[in-house]
């Protein structure tokens, strides 16, 4: 019991809302019930404070998991319900998150200390449905083609940067648009390559990238006068200098 609790707080993070407080008409209530994760007889502020951190950590409110209204006073919430399929999926979360702490991560060979442990912040970072923004560029590629990779991504920017929900740094999308370009979509992978340097007008690398699609391409003068340009932003630049030796010598 004691190995639970430790798992479970040291992670009040993980999924989502996934233990129920009990007792309609009072919040915080006196007791618990349909404890089907935390151990029986956890004290109910300890329950409480978990469940703060999962909404915190998956940017969500209580009435993600537990039926309730936004706005209404959470004595009117029917925290015991298992009616909502959040709620059954974060008890499977919170149970996978203390297998990996107490029984995976136990196992690394000399593992360093303090521990790193699971955490729900670990994979969520602010959003209920832990996506990548490579995954999400991908599901609006299929949807739209590349005017709406590059509306999502303007949003997604407008919205989280700044934040810890994504990394918008240059690197995630220049190495996005090169496996776009790896696929055989090169047209594709120059728009969001041209997306990543208005964005990173001062990057070697971004300029490297751009040098590396236009070569895939077949285009030559473009590749060379970008791969110069990176150069130009970051003479240690090593892909730029590793492509204009190649070319060189052909």
């Amino acid at each position: 019991m004691r190995t639970l609790v430790r798992s479970v707080l040291s992670l009040a993070v993980l999924g989502a809302v996934a233990v129920p407080a009990s007792a309609q008409g009072r919040f915080p209530p006196d007791s618990l019930t349909n404890l089907r994760v935390f151990p029986r007889g956890t004290e109910v502020r300890t329950v409480v404070n978990a469940m703060r951190g999962f909404a915190g950590a998956l940017g969500v409110r209580c009435q993600y998991c537990h039926l309730g209204r936004e706005g209404q006073p959470l004595d009117s919430f029917n925290f015991a319900s298992d009616s909502l399929r959040t709620k059954r999926t974060a008890r499977i979360m919170m149970r996978m998150v203390q297998a990996i702490n107490d029984t995976t991560l136990t196992q690394i060979p000399d593992r360093p200390t303090p521990a790193v442990q699971v955490t729900c912040s670990t994979c969520h970072h602010g959003q209920a449905r832990p996506i990548t923004i490579e995954a999400s560029l991908t599901d609006a590629l299929q949807r739209g083609g590349l005017d709406s990779a590059v509306q999502r991504y303007r949003d997604l920017r407008q919205r989280y940067y700044g934040g810890w929900t994504y990394d918008f740094s240059e690197n995630t999308l220049g190495n996005f648009a090169l496996g776009v370009a790896q696929r055989g979509q090169p047209a594709i992978a120059l728009g969001l390559l041209n997306l990543n340097l208005e964005f990173n007008p001062n990057s070697g690398f971004a300029y490297a990238v751009l040098g590396e699609a236009y070569r895939m391409q077949g285009d030559t003068a473009n590749a060379v006068t970008n791969f110069r340009t990176a150069l130009e932003k970051d003479p240690n630049n090593q892909i730029a200098t590793r492509r204009l030796r190649e070319m060189h010598r052909n």
